[in-house]
């Protein structure tokens, strides 16, 4: 029998000063274009070259907290789309946790797209899992805005916090929902100044808006999974938290946070689930924006026209971030499923939001 092909010997070491302009092409080539705006050099880059060649790099930064605990952050991990499958991601993480273990860190934390199954996978079979709101709480009380900053975890919506040691759960779905329907209640009621403007029964519409239109998105995609036997759980997005904050505040803009669902575990991959991810988030698009038509349509009812201000200033900022903006950095709403799954679809979508809009 011939031989089987031997895979090819990965070397990881520090980036030497010279190398950035090539590790920085590589960067560039591994991440989607508005990405690219955002990478930048930490305290440390690792480098991997295979038969000489650079391909792959990683970011690291290391932090203290008050009580004396260092923390070690993985900020960005890319390998050349030329050298996938030989291990590039896998040497690169594991050289990270013997640097940060070199350096005397007491954990470490990395931020990962939800959507990002590989890189989720690869964290998880090496002692990382999400770390919840709740348990970063436990864990860092007010330190918590000290580590989001230097994790980037106020601007990454749709990112989840992975932490080694790992947390003891991965957090309650039902909590994670509730948690998800009153800031964003919260944040609906700061934007619009409801109880300022209109009083009492303005700030009642506002929060009804808020709870139906959330609800009928998570209840399709429910739905959609049951019909299609995929197990699936939400998860927070609380990440975007501080953004949604800063933009009612500063804007007077609503900016919905609803979370996801994502199938249970950490061995699935994106792009085999893209036709069930898809259906999902066709489910979960189609519940709010039947409403919002029906809303126009009955738009001389009474009662309808009482909560159409609501309506629109929740549903429509609703619309605009889960169907139109399929791309980063907001990739992990729902636009990106379909755009994935089906672009026609997406279009005839997209079309309907616009019309839905421009008529109203």
């Amino acid at each position: 029998m011939p031989d089987e092909p031997t895979m090819p010997r990965v070397e990881i070491r520090p980036m030497n000063p010279d190398e950035k302009p090539a590790v920085r092409r590589i960067a560039h080539r591994a991440f989607p274009v508005l990405a690219r705006l955002f990478f930048s050099w930490g305290q440390t880059v690792l480098v991997a070259l295979s038969e000489g060649r650079l391909v792959g790099g990683i970011v690291l930064e290391t932090f203290a907290l008050a009580d004396g605990r260092k923390v070690g952050f993985v900020g960005w991990v890319f390998s050349d789309p030329d050298a996938r499958g030989i291990g590039v991601g896998q040497r690169l993480i594991e050289a990270a946790l013997a640097h940060f273990q070199a350096v005397g860190c007491h954990e470490v934390l990395a931020g990962v797209e939800g959507h990002n199954s590989s890189s989720s996978k690869l964290f998880a079979t090496r002692g990382f899992s999400i770390l919840p709101l709740g348990a970063q709480w436990q864990r860092y009380r007010w330190q918590l805005p000290k580590v989001w900053w230097r994790t980037l975890h106020v601007v990454d919506v749709g990112h989840f916090l992975w932490s080694r040691p790992p947390a003891a759960d991965e957090g309650h779905p039902v909590t994670q929902w509730w948690v998800t329907l009153l800031v964003n209640v919260l944040m609906a009621w700061i934007a619009l100044r409801a109880w300022v403007v209109a009083g009492w029964f303005a700030s009642v519409l506002a929060a009804g808006a808020v709870l139906v239109l959330l609800t009928l998105r998570w209840a399709g995609m429910r739905l959609a999974a049951r019909a299609q036997g995929l197990e699936v759980r939400y998860r927070a997005w609380e990440s975007g938290f501080p953004l949604s904050l800063m933009i009612a505040l500063a804007l007077r803009g609503v900016y919905p946070v609803p979370g996801s669902l994502y199938p249970v575990g950490h061995d699935w991959r994106y792009r085999e689930m893209v036709p069930q991810l898809g259906r999902m988030a066709l489910a979960g698009v189609i519940g709010p924006l039947a409403l919002l038509w029906l809303a126009k349509a009955l738009a001389s009812c009474f009662p309808v026209a009482q909560a159409l201000p609501s309506l629109y200033a929740v549903g429509f900022p609703l619309l605009v971030v889960d169907v139109l903006t399929p791309f980063f950095p907001l990739a992990c709403y729902n636009g990106r499923r379909i755009w994935d799954w089906s672009r026609p679809l997406w279009a005839v979508l997209a079309a309907a939001v616009v019309a839905l809009i421009v008529l109203a």
